[in-house]
């Protein structure tokens, strides 16, 4: 009979009853007891051990999982927040439910199938005619087919939810439930079954590609990484994707995907998988119908299907049509299995010899800066292929740290995107995320190649073919970058602070490091913040964080003097990078502002209005963020966090300026030099901030504290002279009360303050000659 019905619905159902949902259900009561409270959350928890308990037959089994460590496995190893637990309980327990009620649904099913051959049993012993005893046994090999399809689809609509669930659990809760392997009655993919399974699906079979799917979902991070072997399920699996899918062609590939709806995923999965070189799978023959073997191979570019090698391997733009359809299944596949694949380190370099093909580029006229549309054919290509290839950083940092990388990043940069830069923004916009975290030293590295091109060529940049700059036609691209390089503002300024290992990488030339930073030139760091505020959202958000870092600064350096710290009267290194940092935001709006109306896409009067409001819209940015802040900076010391957003909001005029008036200077006008006063109000309304009393200027102090020379104008006998020179005794005091007076050490912190700032500020734009 099971011949006959082509499997074993006895099989199924043990396989069901092997797991346990009891424990499931146990694991998730544990992470829910962990959680934050909150009314939906333990709504949706009541409801989902609801069904768990209709469901459940109230039988334990064993317990293998120690509920505890699995928690604390999760919130130390994993680094699961402690807001995110409630969700994991309750898709815990929706999975334990859902294994319980396959369950009972399982057993009632092979409790019908049993009763029904027992009655047919009954029937043959009593029947004395020989073709009424054959036509018994067609009965009931017919009954069994019968309920081993009914057993399917109980089996493969669990199945279903298993996959979707340990999807939701390691990509929208971030918990690896790998573990679950054990007890959750899914065990179906023996070497047998996997070659029909896989050979079902690549035929379309959606049920099919559910159980590879779950099987493939099962697959942890340490397999991925090659820290931890596959599973003899998973190995099976992934030998048969890859034996069955080596023969056939791209066009037959992209119709399966389409066909598999909600399950499309298992294509792009397995690409992934068969051609990461740390995973070893069983080598299985290149022939219908075979098994594995017991020899292995190795994960690998020579592993993924020969049609699919043909493409990667292609010159120029040929296969443009099928690269964007290749892209687009990449896209519905699991970004966690980019993991340093050959697949994708392929694509990379395909889609870079499609954007350097002479023929490209002199399809693409617009980017030449001739009046015609941006090209409709084979940017938004390249496009898709970098944006479906970005989730794999290790791939993406080597491509651009390589020996091509300056070329591309300069072909990227110049060509006029049809998405505006959307695409290509996903190579670069992981480094901010990744700067802290087990990718920190590739997003680092990776974050100091491209910015230190595009500060190399700002200049170029802010002029492009036609009279534009990066961030006019690519806004998305530039924003991209912006997000991924506010983490390192101080190591691109040059100031205490920065992210470690922000660098180049060996061999690098030393003329392409040099920076100038001691008499403030920093040509690169200057390019950089004038290309990323060449979009108004893209500076906003970088130099509010610049901003960020000198409030910081100049917060701890106040926070240091009426604490009565030693070495604060004479150069001091937080009012140098605070310095340095507010002279390069002013640098680099000035420089991007200039370059529009020298593109003649901003009057004279309009740039000065322009460069105003940039520089206002990122300090009132940074101003949303100060108040929360408070920390310890790496190599000057602990700040304090909410009188930095106080001192913020006193400071505005000192940072952003005062608004233009109608009288506009000439387009390449120069910034405006810190004077005496200015450096002298700003550090001692930082003290008052903090709490230092200061005597000698109650006549030029409006609510609290000390006010800018044109709130005084209307002041009888106010005169600027006066006003200095009563700041800077004012200033001289403050140091004697806290640390006596010493006329060999006389208080020069606002001298070096000033020349620091004016250093900066004096050549905006150093690559421009």
């Amino acid at each position: 009979m099971i011949a006959h019905a082509g499997g074993d619905p006895w099989a199924i159902n043990r396989m069901l009853q092997s797991g346990s949902p009891a424990q499931i259900s146990s694991l998730a009561g544990a992470f829910h007891d962990a959680g934050q409270h909150t009314a939906d959350a333990d709504a949706k928890f009541e409801e989902a051990r609801g069904r768990f308990e209709a469901a459940w037959n109230h039988q334990n089994g064993d317990h293998p999982i120690n509920d505890a460590a699995e928690v604390r496995r999760a919130t130390e190893s994993l680094g699961v927040q402690a807001a995110q637990l409630p969700k994991i309980a309750v898709d815990l327990e929706s999975l334990a439910a859902s294994l319980a009620e396959a369950q009972r649904t399982a057993r009632e099913q092979i409790s019908q199938f049993e009763k029904g051959l027992e009655a047919i049993d009954r029937l043959i012993g009593d029947a004395h005619d020989a073709l009424v005893k054959e036509e018994l046994k067609l009965d009931a090999a017919a009954t069994t087919t019968f309920y081993l399809h009914r057993l399917e689809q109980t089996r493969d609509r669990y199945a279903e939810q298993l996959h979707d669930s340990m999807i939701r659990l390691r990509t929208g809760d971030g918990y690896d439930a790998s573990l679950l392997g054990s007890v959750d009655g899914y065990d179906v993919e023996t070497p047998d079954q996997a070659e029909k399974d896989v050979h079902a699906a690549l035929a379309g079979d959606q049920a099919a590609a559910a159980r590879i799917n779950a099987v493939l979902a099962s697959i942890s991070e340490e397999q991925v990484s090659g820290k931890k072997p596959l599973g003899r399920e998973q190995a099976s699996v992934l030998s048969q994707l890859q034996a069955q899918q080596h023969g056939m062609s791209v066009e037959a590939l992209v119709d399966v995907e389409g066909r598999l709806g909600d399950q499309h995923s298992m294509i792009a999965n397995s690409w992934q998988l068969m051609s990461n070189p740390a995973i070893v799978f069983p080598r299985t023959e290149l022939k219908p119908g075979a098994r594995q073997g017991t020899d292995t191979v190795k994960g690998g570019a020579a592993q993924l299907p020969e049609s699919m090698q043909k493409v990667l391997n292609s010159t120029g733009l040929k296969e443009n049509t099928t690269i964007k359809a290749i892209a687009g299944i990449v896209k519905n596949g699991s970004p966690l299995l980019q993991r340093n694949t050959e697949f994708d380190r392929g694509f990379l370099r395909k889609a870079s010899v499609m954007l350097d093909t002479p023929v490209f580029q002199k399809h693409d006229r617009a980017s030449h800066g001739e009046d015609f549309d941006r090209d409709p054919a084979f940017g938004p290509t390249v496009s898709a292929a970098l944006s479906a290839v970005s989730p794999d950083h290790q791939v993406v940092h080597d491509f651009l740290v390589g020996s091509g990388g300056d070329t591309f990043l300069r072909e990227v940069t110049h060509h006029f995107w049809l998405d505006n830069g959307k695409g290509a923004a996903s190579l670069f916009n992981w480094t901010g995320d990744a700067a802290h975290g087990p990718e920190a030293r590739i997003a680092a590295e990776t974050a100091w190649i491209y910015s230190t091109h595009i500060g190399l060529h700002s200049s170029e940049l802010l002029h492009l073919p036609g009279s534009h700059t990066l961030g006019e036609v690519n806004p998305d691209l530039v924003r991209g970058m912006a997000q991924g390089l506010t983490p390192y503002v101080n190591n691109i300024a040059g100031t205490a602070g920065g992210v470690a290992g922000f660098s180049p990488p060996p061999g690098t030339p030393p003329t392409v490091i040099q920076e100038y930073v001691e008499n403030g030139t920093i040509p690169n760091a200057k390019g950089t913040f004038a290309v990323l505020s060449s979009d108004a959202t893209a500076g906003a958000n970088f130099n509010a964080a610049a901003f960020d870092q000198a409030l910081l600064n100049e917060s701890a350096y106040a926070q240091a003097v009426v604490n009565h710290e030693p070495n604060t009267n004479g150069a001091d290194q937080r009012l140098h990078d605070a310095a340095t940092l507010r002279g390069l935001v002013g640098s680099g709006i000035h420089a991007a502002v200039q370059a529009d109306a020298e593109n003649h896409h901003l009057s004279e009067a309009a740039s000065k209005t322009a460069e105003y409001d940039r520089k206002k819209s990122a300090y009132e940015l940074s101003l949303k963020t100060d108040g929360a802040l408070a920390g310890w900076i790496p190599g000057i010391g602990k700040y304090a966090g909410p009188v930095v957003g106080i001192i913020g909001s006193i400071l505005e005029d000192e940072f952003v300026g005062k608004p233009p008036t109608t009288s506009s200077p000439p387009t390449d006008h120069p910034l405006p030099n810190m004077s005496i006063g200015e450096a002298d109000r700003e550090i001692l309304n930082a003290l008052i901030a903090f709490g230092q009393h200061v005597d000698g200027i109650s006549q030029y102090m409006i609510n609290g504290h000390v006010a800018a020379p044109d709130q005084l104008a209307r002041t009888p006998d106010f005169t600027v002279g006066a006003y200095d020179q009563a700041l800077n005794a004012a200033l001289s005091q403050v140091f004697a009360q806290n640390y006596g007076t010493d006329p060999a050490i006389p208080v020069v912190v606002d001298e070096h303050m000033i020349d620091r700032y004016n250093d900066v500020i004096k050549d905006p734009d150093p690559h421009k000659r």
